[in-house]
């Protein structure tokens, strides 16, 4: 027979696994079109303004020596169909994502319109960091 602190001790286990997978459920749903856009950045984004449908997925790729923050502006979860390197250890949708050196992350958007993004570099600037906007126009503007 278990002790009652090893009983204790496996109640709280099977509860953290539990807690765990209900977390992994809080992703958002997968609908991409299986089209895939790269951003690649070593001085800035690579291309700078991009259009995309609903559903492509966009991702950015740092081809830097030296990691990166991704800051998406005004961009809410249910913008979003799937995402990796957005989402915090609970599975809740971020508006950031660091990037180490040659790793990615990416974001598929839901719908049309136009989403803003900075990335935000070390760099030997006087402040230490440099501020690079991006944009990514979603859908079929001017149609």
């Amino acid at each position: 027979m278990y002790s009652h602190s090893r009983r204790l001790a496996v109640m709280w286990s099977i509860c953290f696994v539990a807690g765990l997978s209900v977390a992994g459920c809080a992703h958002p749903p997968t609908s991409r079109s299986g089209v895939v856009h790269d951003i690649r950045i070593a001085e800035g984004p690579e291309p700078a303004d991009l259009i995309v449908n609903p559903g492509d997925e966009v991702r950015w790729v740092n081809s830097r020596t030296l990691p990166l923050r991704i800051d998406l502006v005004n961009v809410k979860a249910e913008d979003v169909s799937c995402e990796r390197g957005f989402s915090n250890l609970f599975g809740a949708m971020r508006e950031s994502a660091t990037i180490k050196p040659n790793e990615s992350a990416s974001v598929c958007f839901t719908k049309p319109g136009v989403v803003n993004y900075n990335l935000r570099m070390e760099s030997a600037l006087p402040g230490g960091k440099n501020i690079v906007p991006g944009v990514i126009r979603i859908g079929t503007m001017g149609k």
